[in-house]
């Protein structure tokens, strides 16, 4: 048995899986859970390790045993009374079929005697109707039955679904929690600057996971270059960009200039270094700070969320002329 499995492999999980674990233990715990949180802080591995728990037939206290047949079958996927409804295709979301097809396998007795657990990793992909027909089973669930959602933001659902859950607000951990995990998960050792893991974790929005992603990433290692490249590119065409940007990896690097945009911003309004995303890139802001006045940047900011929006929501668009666009914008920004 691996005890204490949740706090070594991301602690700052720990304390939401004791609270739910214990609300078990005492008879005290609801039927349906709704899980909210960014993504990279873990959230799949905790709720797959309460399910072990709640299936395991050789508890240790508050821990599962993970050798029993339930906790087997459950870390391989192909437990029969646990039932993880998602679509592979992201964009396409769960009908309304799927639902009543869940209802009808939930509703017979359980294979193993513990119970039946149903898992939505993707609540978003609900349509309305899906999601009605949810409801429907929330307000009468079937007996020794538990349901756990997932969602990255709480105005993904309904009313009436969130007023029938637990909603736990999973928050990223500190700041020093986050950069001590990730000085012990970098890959091969690593010896990187405090103010580089940190500067990856604030950009990641204190996702540990993501930022450990984004610095065992070569793309991080080609950031100084990214950024002098940015500089030579206001300073001379913008159009340069054109070559970077046109790539798969065109959604990191638009965050990337609109984070540094916001510090240069922060400069202007003098506001504290310590307070700044990119703390290993203040040579960089400074030199922004002394091309673009504050009122320019902030079109250029409008201008980079307006295109992103645009990059993330439509599939089937022409990405190399949507960036065209955005640099053409950013362009006429810069010299009027």
């Amino acid at each position: 048995m691996k005890k204490n499995f949740i706090l070594s492999k991301y602690p700052w999980l720990n304390n939401y899986y004791n609270k739910i674990i214990y609300q078990f233990q005492n008879k005290k715990n609801y039927t349906a859970y709704i899980f909210c949180s960014l993504n990279g802080l873990g959230i799949t591995f905790l709720i797959y390790e309460i399910i072990k728990w709640i299936f395991c037939i050789n508890k240790q206290k508050i821990y599962s045993c993970s050798i029993c047949n339930n906790c087997i079958l459950v870390q391989k996927n192909i437990h029969p009374d646990l039932y993880i409804i998602k679509n592979n295709i992201k964009q396409v979301s769960i009908g309304v079929d799927c639902i009543r097809n869940l209802i009808n396998k939930i509703s017979k007795t359980s294979y193993r005697d513990v119970g039946k657990i149903v898992w939505f990793p993707y609540l978003k992909q609900l349509n309305d109707f899906s999601s009605n027909a949810l409801l429907k089973i929330l307000e009468e669930p079937p007996k020794n039955t538990y349901f756990f959602l997932q969602c990255n933001n709480k105005n993904e659902l309904l009313p009436t679904i969130y007023s029938r859950c637990q909603f736990w607000n999973i928050f990223p951990p500190n700041e020093e929690i986050g950069i001590s995990w990730l000085k012990k998960n970098l890959q091969n050792n690593q010896i990187l600057k405090k103010q580089s893991i940190k500067s990856a974790l604030r950009i990641c929005n204190y996702a540990p996971i993501n930022a450990l992603y984004l610095l065992n990433n070569n793309i991080w290692k080609n950031r100084n270059i990214f950024y002098n490249i940015l500089i030579s590119a206001f300073e001379t065409d913008v159009m340069n960009l054109l070559s970077i940007l046109n790539n798969k990896n065109i959604l990191f690097y638009l965050d990337w200039i609109y984070l540094i945009l916001l510090d240069v911003i922060k400069l202007h309004l003098q506001i504290n270094l310590k307070f700044f995303y990119n703390l290993d890139q203040i040579s960089i802001i400074y030199k922004i700070f002394n091309l673009i006045i504050m009122d320019k940047i902030k079109l250029m900011i409008k201008k980079i969320l307006f295109y992103k929006k645009i990059l993330i929501k439509i599939n089937t668009i022409n990405y190399k002329l949507i960036i065209i666009n955005l640099l053409l914008s950013l362009e006429e920004i810069y010299k009027s």
